[in-house]
């Protein structure tokens, strides 16, 4: 471990040098997800500092009982409960968060490229390089959760080593299992997408191993581990979908989120992020294209592995890019828009796989004996080639995109400033945008489009019923935010959340509060049915109150068995790091012993 102390420090102090900016001015960043994540941290802080657990955000959310942090990563939120806890502030709690998402990217892609055989200085390059693309560094910006998870990315390389490898022992299983549970735990819709390299892995080391039944072992035991240590994450996901109608995700066009990564000049990134937050992203923008010309060219001079990062990586590229046809995709399957929402979240998975994938194919062949100057000129034009047909492809996409949104003004199309421009009405009907304009392109009159234009842009609340043509957002403000302050809401013991309200006289009264199907409800010390009780679109609840004071009370009841898996689920945590730390300081233990012994 001593070897790995200098690389450490370096990797911290680079974290901290990104974070001073905020630590020297004193000022915080809160991104478009912060204050959703913050919410959710600071429920679990409260439930830990009061020792009063609940399904419910007791203290959170307009207490309205609503179910928020059991749906995102409940046990790493509850660590950031403490965390939160323990820093005193919002900001010293930003500023210590921050350099962690950071370290933790950095520090593991530093382990895995040292474990693949890079050197100690190109390792350290490496995970400086990965902690700072959009999938780690975006985190400082806009607070988007999924960087955590990706922060964990780089520990999938290695179960795929060891299937590549035919190493099937318990300790590469737990492997295993761990990295998956840790994407599972970061973000769910990462993990989901990070199997599939995993997957490729294990057909093409069952293909070549001789230990086939060891292989399967080895998954099953993986497989096993994995579904407990997520059972904490799983579980109350399943049971509030299963029993009751939530309002998904806000859904998003996702065109309006697609960008080039393989666009190696440009600095125009994700757009819900502004422009690139490093040069990395162009570097990785270089690499895809090295990787492009490497598989082409040096297929069987690289290993099985590299092919595989490259490929993947380069795969996830593709599809969060715009030489997907996601105006089509999204037009026949508009569920996208609510789970999906942005086509770079694939992107920011792949960029992990292009940076290690590239860079140790690239090691292979320069250790290779016959690598000659003709080959490398060869090399150098070839990639120059996939440059200028990739970006001028994507070019090309990019304006049939923002052509087809319906947003899209004509002056923006045009790149005409909108002063220099006339339209006149067309079919009698007033032209503003591309849509409007869509079908002077097709009429036969070509006159049309000349005369036209003359050259002088609320989740998983429970409801009765979804309509995806609802404003849930504005439902939320007009039911909720509006109405919330005029009821009195405290929290009580055994995770009750108590509301109440004066009438001036007996009559039906809208109460901004949620009832799920394991919500007890009690209005004025009568249960009232979660089930029957009448609800607005966006699921707050009508009751019948009486004259003078009213009292409802709300608690999230699940059963022993439920409540006895998730507590399962989060000891198995503890037992795998114990489990760990006991076998690493064994190894250690064991090395020492064998030095001391005369040879």
């Amino acid at each position: 471990m001593k070897k790995h102390i200098q690389p450490i420090v370096i990797i911290f102090f680079i974290s901290i040098f990104i974070v001073s900016p905020i630590i020297l001015n004193k000022t915080p960043v809160l991104g478009v997800d912060g204050y959703f994540h913050y919410g959710r941290i600071y429920e679990a802080a409260l439930q830990i500092k009061h020792l009063n657990f609940s399904t419910l955000n007791l203290y959170s959310f307009q207490q309205s009982g609503r179910v928020v942090n059991a749906l995102y990563s409940p046990f790493l939120t509850y660590l950031l409960g403490v965390l939160l806890l323990i820093s005193g502030s919002w900001l010293k709690f930003q500023i210590v968060l921050n350099i962690l998402v950071l370290f933790t990217a950095g520090l593991i892609t530093y382990f895995i490229s040292r474990k693949i055989g890079f050197s100690k200085n190109i390792s350290i390059g490496l995970g400086t390089i990965y902690l700072s693309t959009n999938a780690i560094a975006s985190f400082l910006i806009v607070s988007g959760w999924r960087s955590i998870g990706l922060a964990f990315l780089p520990l999938i390389i290695l179960p795929m080593i060891d299937m590549l490898n035919s190493n099937f022992k318990l300790k590469n299983s737990l492997v295993l299992a761990l990295a998956v549970s840790l994407q599972v735990q970061g973000h769910l819709l990462s993990a989901a997408f990070a199997i599939p390299v995993l997957i490729s892995a294990f057909v093409v080391g069952f293909i070549q191993t001789h230990k086939k039944w060891l292989m399967i072992k080895y998954l099953v035991i993986a497989i096993f581990t994995s579904i407990i240590l997520c059972l904490n994450t799983i579980l109350p996901y399943l049971q509030l979908s299963t029993h009751n109608i939530l309002v998904p995700p806000t859904s998003i066009d996702v065109t309006n989120s697609i960008f080039n990564p393989f666009d190696v000049l440009s600095t125009n990134g994700i757009s819900l992020l502004g422009n690139h937050i490093s040069v990395s992203e162009n570097i990785l923008a270089i690499l895809s294209m090295l990787g492009i010309a490497i598989i082409i060219m040096f297929w069987k001079r690289i290993s099985i592995l590299s092919r595989i990062l490259i490929i993947s990586g380069l795969a996830y590229f593709v599809l969060g890019s715009n030489l997907m046809p996601w105006p089509i995709i999204q037009l026949n399957l508009p569920e996208i828009r609510n789970f999906l929402q942005f086509s770079f979240r694939f992107t920011l998975v792949g960029e992990i796989f292009v940076l290690i994938g590239t860079l140790l194919a690239m090691k292979e062949l320069v250790n290779s004996t016959d690598f000659n100057f003709n080959k490398l000129l060869e090399f150098i034009v070839i990639t120059m080639s996939v440059i200028s047909v990739i970006s001028l492809v994507t070019s090309v996409s990019n304006n049939v995109i923002s052509n087809y949104r319906q947003t899209t003004s004509i002056a923006q199309s045009a790149a005409i400033n909108p002063k220099d421009l006339r339209l006149k009405p067309m079919n009698g009907h007033p032209v503003n945008t591309t849509t409007d304009l869509r079908a002077a392109w097709s009429n036969r009159d070509l006159s049309q489009l000349i005369n036209t234009v003359d050259r002088t842009t609320p989740d998983y609340l429970p409801i009765t019923k979804f309509n995806n043509k609802e404003d849930y957002y504005g439902l939320y403000t007009e039911h909720v935010l509006e109405k919330h302050s005029l009821f009195n809401k405290d929290v009580r013991s055994h995770g009750i959340l108590h509301i109440s309200w004066i009438q001036n006289k007996a009559h039906q009264i809208e109460v901004p509060a949620f009832i799920y199907k394991n919500t007890i409800a009690h209005l004025n010390g009568k249960k009232i049915n979660a089930i029957t009780i009448s609800k607005t679109p966006i699921g707050t609840i009508n009751i019948n109150g009486v004259k003078g004071k009213n009292s409802l009370t709300l608690q999230y009841k699940t059963s022993h068995i439920f409540n006895l898996m998730v507590i399962v689920s989060d000891l198995s945590w503890l037992i795998l790091i114990g489990y760990f730390i006991f076998m690493n300081t064994l190894v250690r233990s064991d090395k020492e012993i064998s030095k001391s012994i005369p040879q």
